[in-house]
């Protein structure tokens, strides 16, 4: 009998530990699912953003160059003509900023990291850590609702031990067919946040969301609406698109 039991409770751990693992590898293949759904080996697209506060609103736009293959991006100011021209660059994970009135380039030091990205709820450390997002996290399924491709499953994700980052948990409600709803961002230090994305249309031959909006908890009346304008896929970038003072 104490054989049997000891093995009815082996039967028990190596299923559990079988279903943690399948959970983890079916919440890495939708987070991939979803992070492909707006990338390709070249991707051009063009955004309005537009800052919210409660007694004020300001608006601008730009454009972005996202090169998956070699893991570099370019984001160009378009308006307002105070910051047209200013260029953010990540290649080989330094993110940089060229300021065309001064003719410089200057590098985003990791105590800036923090700092909001051109006054909005974004952060210049968002910019860099787009491509970690799956890699520096553990993942797990903690929840489904629906079924079908309308499905919606939530993903909770931990950091890596050895990782430092600015989130120490991710909460994030993805379609089953990959479609991004929600994400929370949750840190004891720092003030929550929470970014929800609609508008799902097709655009670039793609279904995907076309309004991403960052609102920080606890600050009524807050928020950054980012506005899909247009987007191309798999477009062939050149080299000279990721030196700072060279444009389209």
């Amino acid at each position: 009998m104490k054989l049997f039991i000891q093995a009815i409770w082996l039967l028990i751990f190596y299923a559990t530990g079988a279903m943690a693992s399948e959970s983890e590898l079916e919440a890495i293949d939708l987070l991939k699912k979803a992070e492909a759904l707006m990338r390709s080996t070249g991707t051009i697209a063009e955004y309005q953003v537009d800052i919210i506060r409660p007694d004020w609103q300001r608006s601008m736009a730009f454009r972005s160059h996202d090169d998956v293959d070699k893991n570099r991006f370019r984001m160009e100011i378009l308006s307002p003509r105070k910051t047209k021209g200013t260029v953010y660059l990540k290649v080989d994970n330094i993110l940089s900023m060229y300021l065309p009135k001064l003719r410089r380039q200057i590098n985003i030091s990791p105590a800036m990291m923090q700092d909001p990205w051109m006054g909005s709820d974004f952060n210049n450390q968002d910019l860099l850590e787009t491509d970690s997002l799956i890699s520096d996290y553990s993942h797990r399924i903690i929840q489904r609702d629906g079924s079908g491709n309308q499905a919606v499953i939530t993903i909770e994700s931990t950091p890596s031990p050895t990782v430092k980052v600015t989130w120490k948990q991710l909460i994030q409600r993805i379609r089953a067919d990959g479609i991004p709803l929600e994400m929370e961002y949750q840190c004891e230090k720092r003030a929550n946040r929470r970014m929800t994305f609609d508008l799902i249309q097709e655009m670039g031959g793609r279904l995907i969301p076309t309004r991403w909006t960052m609102t920080p908890l606890g600050d009524e009346g807050k928020r950054t609406v980012i506005t899909l304008k247009s987007i191309e896929f798999n477009v062939p970038l050149t080299d000279n698109l990721f030196a700072p003072d060279k444009r389209k």
